[in-house]
């Protein structure tokens, strides 16, 4: 069974439990892209069980989660969530990586070289067709290229790609923009490749629709409130 020895107690099947909290864990400065403001990346992830159980996952020394935060979401739809976290190799770069309560479950490739990274830009169920999407932009500082993939399986299948967007600086501990919620269907808010422009992506039945809202504002998008 596909388990990592320190999560051998969630693999029974009448053991399973939801995960309900999720943090990277053990500092690290084994890799040193500083993409993020520092040295430091993450060698572990703890995920937190309903029964109170805490399962950890430490990476080998080759690999570090390259992030600002591990996400929790119900990608396939089964009531149970699972967890998204950037995962980067020191020699080939980032992936997207998603785990549960068995381990890793599935993984975009990674990028091909070290010091290349992908920021996670949203979930949701983008095109309104019940399944969920994760959304991120490849290489934000270099190709800049949104993302739209979906777990199916034990794989991260991509959807929908388009280029000229970005949400992240080099250097920041935050990614920009975000998920914004509508009448109910969802969207991303995110930045032109240069910064000048706030844009608006919607993903529906014939692919990605970008909408130019104005100068990028200052303070960041406002993705709580409703025309």
């Amino acid at each position: 069974m596909r388990c990592l020895a320190l999560l051998a107690l969630a693999c029974h099947p009448a053991m399973a439990q939801d995960i309900t909290a999720a943090r990277l864990t053990l500092p690290t400065d084994r890799y040193d892209h500083a993409v993020l403001g520092d040295a430091l990346e993450w060698a572990g992830l703890e995920m937190t069980l309903s029964d109170g159980r805490r399962l950890r996952v430490s990476l080998p020394k080759d690999r570090v989660f390259e992030d600002i935060t591990a996400r929790l979401a119900d990608l396939d739809r089964d009531g149970r969530p699972e967890v998204i976290v950037v995962e980067t190799s020191l020699t080939l770069g980032a992936s997207l990586a998603v785990y549960d309560s068995t381990g890793k479950r599935a993984a975009t490739a990674y990028l091909g070289q070290p010091n290349r990274w992908l920021a996670p830009a949203g979930i949701a169920d983008f095109d309104g067709d019940g399944q969920v999407e994760i959304a991120y932009v490849d290489r934000p500082h270099l190709a800049r290229e949104l993302v739209f993939v979906r777990l199916q399986g034990r794989a991260l299948t991509e959807v929908a790609r388009t280029p000229g967007l970005t949400n992240h600086r080099i250097g920041d501990r935050h990614i920009a923009g975000g998920v914004k919620t509508c009448n109910g269907r969802a969207s991303l808010l995110l930045a032109s490749a240069d910064w000048s422009r706030l844009i608006q992506v919607s993903l529906g039945p014939s692919g990605i629709t970008t909408t130019d809202l104005g100068p990028w504002p200052k303070a960041g998008p406002d993705l709580a409130s409703c025309p």
